[in-house]
């Protein structure tokens, strides 16, 4: 089971966690959490359905600050806006050319010519940063609080393709509402069902001998998730306890949390 999308005309990876049920058999409450990629290209239709169907309020861009600068979200009427980077702009590689397409296409082909096994390698090295790193901490801690603020709807919370830093924080909120590993895996590993097509169109523009670092740009992969796990039970001995000492959220906001995104 994985989180359910909404079907958005300039986005890819963009989904509502209301039809995921957890261990309790407990569902999440409609119209209040939602994950995507970036919202910098949504048009006048996705702003009417992301507020109207399902009372989008409050955006949380876990970008750093100068993907946010380059490529920013579409203002929408009546939603709060809160930018949380999860990483610092050198931590992603970014170069200070102002111009993404050419970033990318530059990251792209150092990814190829790295070869697959460094490439992997560098998505690893990526999460174990983030944990590693008091900036990225700090910022997954205020994410969480801001999710104890009711803003009477939906809040939404993105990167740039959905799958990494929103993943780590979609594993965070479900593993708090209670919901089980294989399902949490499940959904993470989703971004690469919503992300099939958009790297079909890219291997015909880079070429087919690039279709392994294009998926390592734009997929995930179960190593990727068990790093993470494995990685914050080695450092920090359990899951609960990085959450409660790291992350300051304690078992008392947990049970709030629940309270506030699970149906009775």
């Amino acid at each position: 089971m994985y989180s359910e999308e909404i079907k958005l005309n300039k986005t890819k990876n963009t989904r509502t966690l209301s039809n995921m049920v957890n261990k309790e058999g407990k569902k999440i409450k409609r119209n209040l959490l939602m994950r995507s990629d970036a919202l910098d290209q949504v048009d006048e239709e996705d702003k009417l359905k992301l507020t109207s169907i399902y009372q989008l309020k409050r955006i949380i861009d876990l970008r750093t600050e100068m993907e946010a600068s380059i490529k920013p979200d579409q203002n929408i009427k009546d939603v709060m806006y809160y930018l949380n980077p999860i990483l610092e702009n050198e931590k992603m590689g970014l170069s200070k050319k102002g111009d993404m397409v050419v970033d990318f296409k530059e990251f792209v082909k150092k990814i190829h010519q790295d070869g697959i096994q460094n490439s992997e390698k560098f998505m690893v090295d990526l999460y174990k940063t983030i944990l590693d790193s008091e900036f990225s901490n700090a910022a997954y801690s205020k994410f969480l609080h801001l999710l104890l603020e009711d803003v009477n709807g939906a809040t939404l919370w993105h990167c740039s393709a959905g799958k990494d830093r929103a993943g780590f924080a979609t594993i965070l909120v479900l593993y708090l509402l209670d919901f089980d590993m294989e399902t949490i895996l499940d959904d993470f590993l989703a971004s690469n069902h919503f992300y099939a097509s958009s790297v079909k169109e890219l291997i015909v523009s880079f070429g087919a001998s690039y279709e392994q670092s294009l998926w390592c740009v734009f997929g995930v992969k179960e190593s990727y998730f068990t790093i993470l796990i494995d990685t914050i039970e080695s450092k920090f001995k359990t899951f609960d306890n990085y959450i409660e000492t790291v992350l300051n959220f304690t078992k008392d906001k947990k049970e709030q949390l629940k309270k506030m995104y699970l149906e009775v």
